[in-house]
């Protein structure tokens, strides 16, 4: 093989080589190419990306006294649940506060936007506030925003958006693939103008009009 100076490579662009063949293996994993196994557990390829290629964020972080952006737990009951977002059509989760529920369901919409095109997912809440805290928000950064812009710098370059993050709407992140993650208030209109992939119902069980927007987005 020759040594460093014989092929005219200096140690840091070999190092450079290196992390980008460690970047393409990691992307294969990422995007579902290659099963990926954690003390003998498959991890689904979304999962595999939320634990370990970007962090949520903490509003209460300084009462906790942690720090504002974490890595995803080692939850014993994400592997399931991420498993069942990817081979069940139609899913319901009761849920308690605390779960990491919400995160996980707006970390699968993320994943799904950003490795593949032209994928539309509408997160419908009660209030369009709500709604646009799960996607970029106002203020602290919605969930959306922060799983996205806490990604490596080389995975952002590999799931480019259409535009600058700060001149989206609070409730729209759009991709430049062509997918779109997007909030909206409740009711059965707000979801007859699109054609999701993927529709999200945020504490379907207080929606008063739930019944006519699942049937909205999941006509018989």
């Amino acid at each position: 093989m020759g040594t460093v100076a014989e092929r005219g490579l200096t140690q840091h662009e070999l190092t450079v080589i290196a992390q980008e063949r460690i970047n393409r293996e990691q992307l294969r994993y990422m995007r579902g190419e290659k099963l990926f196994y954690e003390n003998g557990l498959p991890i689904v390829a979304p999962l595999y990306w939320f634990w370990n290629f970007t962090k949520t964020f903490d509003e209460h972080w300084q009462k906790n006294g942690k720090e504002p952006y974490r890595p995803m737990e080692r939850l014993p009951y994400l592997p399931y649940l991420f498993y069942r977002f990817l081979t069940t059509s139609i899913l319901f989760i009761p849920k308690s506060r605390e779960m990491r529920v919400s995160w996980s369901i707006v970390a699968y919409a993320v994943w799904k936007c950003q490795f593949f095109e032209r994928t539309r997912v509408i997160v419908q809440s009660q209030k369009q506030d709500k709604a646009g805290e799960l996607v970029k928000g106002t203020g602290a950064p919605g969930y959306a925003r922060a799983l996205y812009e806490n990604q490596p710098e080389w995975l952002r370059k590999v799931c480019p958006l259409a535009g600058k993050m700060e001149d989206m709407p609070a409730d729209k992140i759009t991709w430049a693939n062509g997918s779109t993650l997007q909030g909206v208030p409740a009711g059965a209109d707000q979801i007859r103008l699109y054609h999701p992939a993927i529709y999200i119902a945020d504490e379907a069980a207080h929606m008063p009009d739930f019944q006519a927007s699942y049937d909205a987005a999941v006509p018989v």
